[in-house]
């Protein structure tokens, strides 16, 4: 592509890449300086925090199995919609996570707790294939929270502004963020501390980087 282009190899500054080990070897054959996707590496930290908790993860199981009956059943997104409106709240769909984008997630889990007490509603009259207990509502509340930061950092770093400057200093507050202990962690220590490794793995080497 470069030789298409008439770029010569001296002119190439730095080349972003995904985080596959073909691409980073690809880099290193052609001999130019690359660096691998900033989102998607914050991808793949979160991806294994959610899975090292075991309750979180069971609780958004039960997630995706009630926004699953709603997406599917055209009849139980009216009976929601009807919920809304007799209780004068703006009718809003249930957001469905993708696998690809964990920032997904973090928005099917807001959705649900924006409409925590209409679903209790609609559960009342209606089957679900799933519920959540009150302690789950709870420890969803908890995930929320701490993956707040991992969006806000994601969205600042994938607008057409941002620059790999701001890697090192998004890395250093997750980490700050995530290191520090509370009471409020009963429930997500686990996860907590699983994304704080997963960071350091991740990123051991970023302050090193020319």
């Amino acid at each position: 592509m470069l030789v298409k282009w008439n770029i010569s190899k001296s002119r190439v500054h730095v080349i972003l890449r995904d985080n596959a080990s073909n691409m980073k070897k690809a880099m290193d054959e052609m001999g130019v300086s690359s660096l691998g996707c900033f989102a998607h590496s914050l991808q793949l930290v979160v991806h294994e925090g959610l899975l090292s908790q075991r309750s979180v993860s069971d609780a958004l199981a039960n997630c995706r199995k009630i926004i699953g009956h709603f997406k599917h059943s055209p009849l139980a997104t009216t009976c929601l919609e009807d919920i809304q409106r007799d209780l004068k709240m703006p009718t809003k769909r249930l957001l469905q996570d993708v696998a690809m984008r964990w920032n997904s997630t973090f928005y099917m889990v807001e959705s649900l707790l924006e409409q925590k007490w209409l679903i209790s509603a609609y559960g009342a009259d209606h089957d679900l294939p799933a519920t959540l207990k009150a302690n789950q509502w709870a420890l969803l509340e908890k995930t929320v929270i701490v993956l707040a930061p991992f969006d806000e950092v994601t969205k600042q770093i994938s607008s057409s502004t941002s620059s790999v400057a701001e890697v090192i200093p998004s890395v250093t507050v997750l980490k700050r963020l995530l290191a520090r202990q509370s009471q409020e962690d009963t429930g997500i220590k686990t996860m907590k501390t699983t994304l704080l490794e997963a960071i350091q793995k991740r990123f051991a080497i970023i302050e090193e980087q020319p």
